[in-house]
């Protein structure tokens, strides 16, 4: 090798080695060499503590979350939450938003304060992701003018009108009666639907999103009365009244039914 000059051996170098300067000189360079590998691992050391301590926000469940509950359902009643995790403790494949539970229901119980992951959850095809707890789909038969035929459609909202024919107690005459039944009603299929609507027949079927309450009444009027499907516009939030309309309420502005024979 040559330096400043001059060819040095290894021997040159064996020989400045072994001087007072040359160990110095070692010994500085594996100080430099140490140096760097510390400030490298603590910066990395370091890295790996910010990490660990950052914050994320994931959604955990407020109550029992059943089997088979929709990810509508979950997200209308509010049966999650936000909240703030240490990044290694989140769960892998956590929610983090309710876009992310659209289609989906629960494929086993999720437990109070649990993360609502991906895993737990399954897609769903049919009504039923559409449904809360308290919501229940029931299909009734309409003809073309009672069920508004090729003018309502899904994800409309209609009001449930039910009209009956009494047979008063003591005999007479029978007496024709109407009343809401149900307001602000989802129409969750329109049965036989053709570009957008309820095909143009006679018959045909609705599937409607009603109170589990309601399911029952609305299945009685539809079987032993004969059920009005009444749209609503879209911009409404006030409800009508629910009078029961017969005769003579539109006559004489009585709200008593009659149960005698009538002239």
């Amino acid at each position: 090798m040559e330096l400043a000059g001059r060819n040095y051996t290894r021997n040159d170098w064996r020989s400045f080695l072994a001087t007072r300067r040359g160990t110095v000189l070692v010994a500085l360079a594996c100080g430099i060499v140490a140096a760097g590998i510390l400030i490298f691992a603590m910066a990395r050391y370091r890295h790996s503590v910010n990490a660990e301590g950052k914050q994320e926000t994931v959604l955990v469940a407020t109550g029992v979350i059943q089997k088979g509950t929709s990810g509508a359902a979950i997200a209308s009643e509010q049966l999650f939450k936000p909240a703030s995790v240490v990044a290694k403790q989140v769960s892998a494949g956590s929610i983090v938003d309710t876009a992310q539970l659209q289609g989906k229901v629960a494929a086993q119980e999720i437990e109070p304060g649990q993360q609502l992951t991906a895993a737990e959850f399954t897609t769903t095809s049919g009504l039923v992701g559409q449904l809360a707890p308290a919501q229940r789909a029931i299909t009734i038969p309409v003809d073309t003018s009672h069920g508004m035929v090729g003018q309502i459609h899904t994800g409309d909202h209609v009001d449930v009108y039910a009209s009956f024919d009494l047979e008063p107690l003591n005999g007479g005459r029978n007496h024709p009666v109407l009343r809401l039944l149900m307001s602000d009603i989802q129409v969750l299929k329109a049965g036989g639907e053709s570009s957008g609507g309820l095909a143009s027949s006679q018959t045909t079927s609705v599937t409607l999103n009603v109170n589990d309450a309601r399911a029952g009444p609305l299945a009685f009027a539809s079987d032993n009365g004969k059920v009005w499907l009444v749209l609503r516009p879209a911009n409404t939030a006030a409800n009508p009244p629910a009078p029961v309309i017969t005769v003579e309420t539109l006559l004489l502005g009585s709200t008593a039914i009659p149960t005698g024979g009538g002239k």
